[in-house]
């Protein structure tokens, strides 16, 4: 093709045909510079491709990561919950000052449960190596970025308590220590899935007349039962903003197979 247009340039030239030589290298160049657009367009075209291809599957993970963060955060929500309303049974128990019983003891050890959510970040730790200006939509692009490095991160401290005096094992461990009593005499058979059995003396509650008037043990339960509920209030508007977000995901991901 070079070739044959260097053959017409040069028989122009020969019969000294200039005014048709200029428009004829006009018109070439004019090819050229379209062919070296259109390439630019394909070019351009493949890359856009690539980066939405890319862009569709960070948001594929971005949902998988997020609704098994929802599952772990559902689950605690749900612990914490029936938690607090042991808790909450035992500080009426107390006040009534109720016979001990096996209930009584299983509030108690009840209201000690804790358990810390780990978000999972893998996508969005993945998405801040590539460049969180893949995503398009820039709006989407903030509200995941808000979620992942605020809501989701406050998770890691459990609302500022973990290392804190208001922290719930902190506060009720040291009366676990004063008035659990493992009754030598009572033994009491756990099974495990993957190990065998174990045979244990059986636990109770000592000193149950001075723990009825424990004024301290009475304070730290309130406490405990006031944090808890802060961690259900958060674990559930988190679990709201994750299905807000997933939906928002969904509809972007639509919009990029149009």
């Amino acid at each position: 093709m070079i070739k044959f247009f260097r053959t017409i340039r040069q028989k122009m030239l020969h019969e000294n045909k200039f005014s048709k030589f200029l428009l004829y290298a006009i018109g070439e160049i004019v090819l050229v510079v379209i062919g070296i657009l259109i390439a630019l367009q394909i070019n351009n075209w493949n890359e856009n491709n690539k980066l939405q291809k890319q862009e569709k599957q960070i948001y594929v993970e971005l949902k998988s990561d997020l609704i098994q963060t929802k599952k772990d955060i559902e689950n605690t929500a749900i612990q914490h919950k029936k938690a607090a309303k042991l808790t909450q049974q035992l500080i009426f128990d107390i006040q009534r000052k109720v016979a001990y019983s096996d209930t009584v003891y299983r509030e108690f050890v009840s209201s000690n449960w804790d358990r810390q959510i780990i978000p999972k970040t893998s996508a969005f730790e993945n998405l801040k190596n590539v460049g969180l200006n893949i995503l398009s939509n820039d709006s989407l692009r903030m509200d995941l970025t808000n979620l992942y490095q605020l809501e989701l991160k406050r998770f890691d401290d459990e609302l500022g308590l973990s290392s804190s005096n208001d922290n719930i094992k902190k506060l009720l461990y040291p009366y676990i220590e004063k008035y659990l009593y493992a009754d030598i005499e009572e033994t009491k058979s756990w099974g495990f899935k993957h190990t065998d059995s174990i045979v244990v003396p059986n636990l109770i509650i000592k000193d149950y007349d001075v723990f009825l008037i424990d004024n301290s043990l009475i304070k730290a339960l309130q406490l405990t039962l006031y944090n808890r509920n802060r961690k259900v209030d958060l674990e559930t508007e988190t679990i709201i903003k994750i299905d807000e977000t997933i939906k928002r995901i969904d509809k972007e991901f639509d919009k990029l197979n149009k």
